[in-house]
């Protein structure tokens, strides 16, 4: 949003600079982002008076003609029609240039000199050529002559650019920044003469004057989906000739972002810049029968924008249609069938609320953003648009010298009641934490357009807690009593608050255990060689089919996107996976010779609601040479058992104990090389290789490690790690040697062992032996226990009464013998 400072200054007075007012704004809360200085690139145009003008001999299309500049008289060859004797315009003078680096020289006609050029208004401001029938620029008689343009015109200003939260949406026209400046320096807010009739911007609202009346004004109004469109409002300006905009209008479009059009176009973007409220203009002749319908589009329904692209319709997107079909999206770009051009006579001016929501799918359905767009999806006052259809008539009709149609045509479904806001001025106090009077909080409020109603409370005593507070329906963002507090605080200053305690008790955050599990993995993880990716939500579905993933899978069943940008990103992720494989794959293709990458992130499946379910997961993979070798180290290689060691590390400091690895891993996991993780016999994850099948359809000519783990079910086992002092007795050790089927799980002995053993604190695997004299198809597992005892010395008889029953159990269940 671009505010230029003279045009903000049109509706108020305000005692200060540019840059000082930008900083006050700024510190209530309407962000100036840029505040710079817009500079027309102009130099040597003048007003000049036409002397005399001469057919150009053999040229009927050309005049020659003498301009006094008021320090001399040149001879000027135009072809404009309005070049005729006694005009006062603006000269472009031989040596001068114009916008875009355009230089202005003197030119020979067949021996007839030209030193200058009578300017059009596109040539002035853009340095380009007159667009069809401009005609050059007619200044007032008595205008002074060799003056220069910056002295007749406003071309140079101060331009604010904002940067707006969306609470702001009630500064999104100029006037809304005026009233802002106005409660800042306590001058009056200095309106249009149509809208203060109406009390625009009002704590009641807009409210139509006696002397305007509701009339068919040659159209009816329907509206078929209240719900979507609960108020249009139309307006006809008869008579109207086609023209551009003066010199000054168009300036300022120009230096608040807008490009100029023509005249009954630009007047509706200008009011749409001074109220916020945005419009549309149709020629009222190229509308088919007298009715103008607000409804939703039908399937295989098209339509051509002012952009001249076909956009397809559908029953998401609201139209405004006449009887023959679609003449406009509503709240997002007209139609080209009924834009205004050269032969326009008749003007239909459309004011209307739209429904945010219905605007703002329309306008990312179709991909198109207009100034339209950003202002109704933030809301805009419901009860404006009468006033503003007025305003932009006015507007049309004293430039073009139209003639409006006396009142407006309306259908209005919405509640217009009064909101009411009760305030508690000690809730004022308990929030900011400064005692701010009521009659302190009443002037603030008044100041920026709300009302108090002292008939019910007298607001400017003390006499009472509470204020009633009649909210102006154009603040949307003011719902309830903490928004009456916020408009307070900002006027009261945020710099004169914190000087005092909040008397408030800090409680702890919900989420507090989650946040720092999450930071803790993240500095294990970075700690352990890895770098964290940040990949892509969004998948082609067949990322999920590349990796082995049916219907039948969840993983394979992802959610769809409505209107995906392209069919690679069309589903949302099941698996953090996919994603790491393509980093893989892109590094591999840089010669990145071996990398350690994780990611923690969300991911989505399908729900019966309209919302899908979402879960949180860690991902990682390995692939290659993680560290080179060295003069007194092997390199060390990604592998199956150096993810194990990361992720069993990872468990450990973060507080899961109980962890076992069984190897039955699913798809994208290698059969043989790759296991679930478990605790508690519940899966937290899966390990592997990637199988050989994903690797072909993948193109994948190198080994990858892969692991996932659910971050929301290790939440639920995380225990917090507590600090205990040094022990005071030695570690036990004790090794065992026992031989089972290769079919049992080394994770099952082990997890076996823990929960039979007392007093261990490791149970480690440090071989396996399948040769002889082992019998075939069976293997020897070592294992090393290692005691700690806490408060006594163990015996020997309690270490061996412990292993009698750890190795009971183990012949049990999984018939485990004892090696000798």
């Amino acid at each position: 949003m671009k505010v230029p400072w003279m045009w903000l200054k049109d509706y108020v007075d305000l005692p200060w600079s540019a840059k000082e007012t930008a900083d006050r704004l700024t510190m209530v809360g309407v962000n100036v982002e840029n505040l710079y200085y817009d500079k027309l690139d102009i130099s040597s145009i003048v007003s000049g008076k036409v002397l005399e003008v001469k057919p150009y001999p053999g040229k009927p299309s050309l005049k020659v003609g003498i301009v006094d500049i008021g320090t001399r008289k040149v001879q000027i060859v135009s072809g404009a029609p309005g070049f005729e004797e006694g005009v006062v315009t603006l000269v472009a003078c031989a040596g001068g240039h114009l916008p875009g680096n355009v230089q202005v020289e003197a030119k020979d006609f067949d021996g007839i000199t030209s030193h200058g050029i009578v300017l059009s208004a596109n040539e002035l401001l853009t340095g380009q050529s007159p667009r069809p029938l401009e005609d050059i620029i007619v200044l007032p008689s008595e205008t002074r002559l060799g003056i220069s343009a910056n002295d007749i015109f406003v071309l140079d200003d101060w331009v604010m650019d904002l940067d707006l939260t969306v609470n702001y949406s009630h500064c999104l026209g100029i006037l809304g920044v005026a009233i802002e400046a106005a409660a800042l320096s306590g001058g009056a807010l200095k309106l249009p003469k149509i809208l203060k009739e109406w009390d625009w911007a009002g704590p009641y609202g807009s409210r139509r004057p006696e002397q305007v009346h509701v009339s068919d004004v040659g159209f009816q109004i329907d509206l078929p989906r209240p719900d979507l469109c609960p108020r249009y409002v139309g307006k006809v300006v008869d008579n109207v000739k086609f023209s551009y905009s003066p010199v000054n209008l168009e300036r300022r479009l120009y230096l608040a972002g807008q490009r100029p059009l023509n005249l009954i176009v630009d007047a509706t973007n200008y009011v749409m810049l001074e109220t916020g409220q945005p419009l549309h203009a149709f020629d009222a002749c190229k509308l088919s029968g007298n009715t103008v319908i607000v409804r939703t589009g039908d399937p295989g329904e098209t339509l051509i924008t002012l952009d001249n692209q076909v956009r397809e319709l559908d029953e998401d997107t609201l139209v405004i249609a006449d009887v023959k079909g679609p003449i406009a999206i509503a709240g997002v770009m007209g139609g080209k069938s009924t834009e205004i051009t050269e032969d326009t006579k008749r003007v239909f001016i459309e004011s209307a609320y739209f429904d945010p929501i219905s605007v703002r799918r329309t306008s990312r359905n179709l991909r198109l953003r207009t100034e339209a767009v950003l202002r109704f999806e933030k809301g805009v006052d419901p009860t404006a648009q009468p006033a503003v259809a007025e305003r932009a008539a006015e507007l049309i009709y004293n430039l073009s010298g139209g003639s409006p149609v006396s009142g407006y045509v309306e259908v209005n479904y919405l509640d217009e009641s009064t909101k009411k806001i009760t305030l508690s001025t000690s809730l004022v106090e308990r929030t900011l934490g400064v005692p701010i009077s009521g009659k302190e909080c009443a002037e603030i409020l008044e100041n920026i357009r709300f009302k108090i109603e002292r008939s019910k409370c007298d607001a400017l005593s003390h006499e009472s807690d509470t204020i009633s507070v009649i909210v102006p329906p154009r603040r949307v963002d003011v719902y309830e009593e903490i928004d009456l507090v916020e408009e307070i605080a900002r006027y009261y200053g945020y710099d004169k608050l914190g000087k005092e305690e909040l008397k408030r008790a800090i409680l702890p955050d919900i989420h507090d255990f989650a946040r720092r599990s999450r930071n803790k993995i993240k500095e294990v993880l970075s700690g352990l060689g890895g770098l964290e990716s940040n990949t892509n939500s969004l998948l082609d579905p067949r990322d999920l089919v590349n990796l082995g993933w049916e219907l039948d899978d969840p993983r394979g069943n992802p959610v769809r996107v409505k209107n995906p940008l392209s069919s690679q990103e069309s589903v949302l992720r099941t698996s953090i996976l996919p994603g790491l494989i393509k980093v893989a794959l892109t590094n591999h293709r840089m010669r990145i010779p071996g990398m350690f990458t994780w990611e923690i992130g969300r991911v989505f499946f399908p729900s019966e609601n309209d919302l899908p379910v979402e879960a949180e997961q860690l991902g990682l993979l390995s692939y290659g040479e993680l560290i080179g070798e060295t003069w007194i180290s092997e390199a060390q290689q990604a592998g199956f058992y150096q993810m194990k060691g990361v992720i069993s590390n990872l468990l450990e400091i973060i507080g899961v104990d109980g962890v076992r690895y069984l190897p039955e891993a699913s798809m994208p996991f290698h059969p043989g090389r790759s296991a679930k993780i478990l605790v508690d016999h519940s899966v937290m994850g899966e390990i592997g290789e990637i199988h050989p099948l994903c690797q072909k359809r993948l193109d994948i000519d190198f080994p990858i490690t892969m692991a996932w783990l659910s971050l929301d079910a290790l939440d639920s086992v995380m225990r917090p790690r507590k600090y205990k002092p040094v022990p005071k007795l030695m570690p036990i050790e004790r090794d065992i040697a026992v031989v089972v089927s290769e079919e049992v799980p080394g994770g099952e002995i082990i997890g076996a062992i823990w929960e039979t053993g007392k007093n261990l604190v490791s149970v480690d695997l440090f071989d396996v032996w399948t040769k002889p004299p082992v019998p075939e198809g069976y293997k020897s597992l070592a294992i090393r226990l290692v005691y700690q005892p806490e408060d006594k010395t163990l015996t020997e008889e309690e270490l061996l009464e412990d292993r009698n029953n750890i190795i009971e159990r183990l012949e049990k269940e999984f018939g485990a013998v004892l090696r000798g």
